[in-house]
C-alpha cells in the first residue's frame, strides 16, 4: 500500500525533473507583442570623420580667436561699468541714509530745544514778585522733568536726557531769578 502512495509522487517529480533539463530555445517566429528590439538599438554612428567644410584653415582660427577675445573683452568692460555703476549707487544710498539720519537728529534736537523754549515761557509767565524762593524752586525742577521727559520720548541717550534737563534748569533760573546753589 505505501507503494501505492509513493508512485504517484515518484512519477511526478520525474516528469518535473524532466520538464526542467529540457530548456526551450528562442522560438523561431518573433512575439508580435515584444516590440521591435531593433528600434531601441542605439544607431550606429556614421562617418565621424570632420569633412574638409568643418576644418577651419589656420588663418580662420586666428580671426575666430580674435573674435572670442573681443566678445571677452567687451564681457568685461560691462562687467566692470556695471560693479562701477552698482557701487556709485551704494555710496548714493548710503550718503542718503546719513543725510536722512543727519536731519532727523537735527530735528529732534530743534524739537527739544523748542519744547524747552515753551517750558520756559511757560515759567516767565507764572513767576511772580510774591512768590516764595521753594515755590520758584519747584516749578525750576518741574521745567527740568518735563525738560528729561521731552528727550526720552524722542528717544534720546541718558547723556542727552540729562543736559536737556541741565540746559532747561539753568534757563528756568534765570528766568525766575533762582541762584544756582
Amino acid at each position: 500500500m505505501t507503494a501505492k502512495l509513493l508512485l504517484p509522487f515518484a512519477l511526478i517529480s520525474a516528469l518535473a525533473l524532466a520538464a526542467c533539463e529540457e530548456r526551450a530555445g528562442a522560438p523561431d517566429v518573433p512575439n508580435p507583442d515584444a516590440g521591435d528590439p531593433e528600434a531601441f538599438a542605439e544607431p550606429a554612428e556614421e562617418n565621424e570623420e570632420p569633412t574638409s567644410e568643418e576644418v577651419m584653415s589656420p588663418a580662420e582660427l586666428q580671426q575666430r580667436r580674435e573674435e572670442i577675445e573681443q566678445d571677452a573683452q567687451q564681457t568685461f568692460e560691462t562687467i566692470m561699468e556695471d560693479t562701477e555703476q552698482a557701487g556709485d549707487n551704494l555710496m548714493q544710498l548710503g550718503d542718503d541714509a546719513m543725510n536722512a539720519l543727519s536731519e532727523g537728529i537735527t530735528s529732534t534736537t530743534n524739537a527739544l530745544e523748542v519744547q524747552i523754549d515753551a517750558l520756559v515761557a511757560s515759567a516767565a509767565e507764572l513767576r511772580d514778585e510774591n512768590m516764595t524762593k521753594s515755590q520758584k524752586l519747584e516749578i525750576v525742577a518741574n521745567v527740568r522733568n518735563a525738560a528729561e521727559q521731552a528727550a526720552r520720548a524722542l528717544g534720546q541717550s541718558e547723556a542727552e536726557i540729562t543736559a536737556a534737563g541741565d540746559n532747561a534748569e539753568e534757563r528756568a533760573r534765570e528766568v525766575l531769578g533762582v541762584q544756582t546753589p
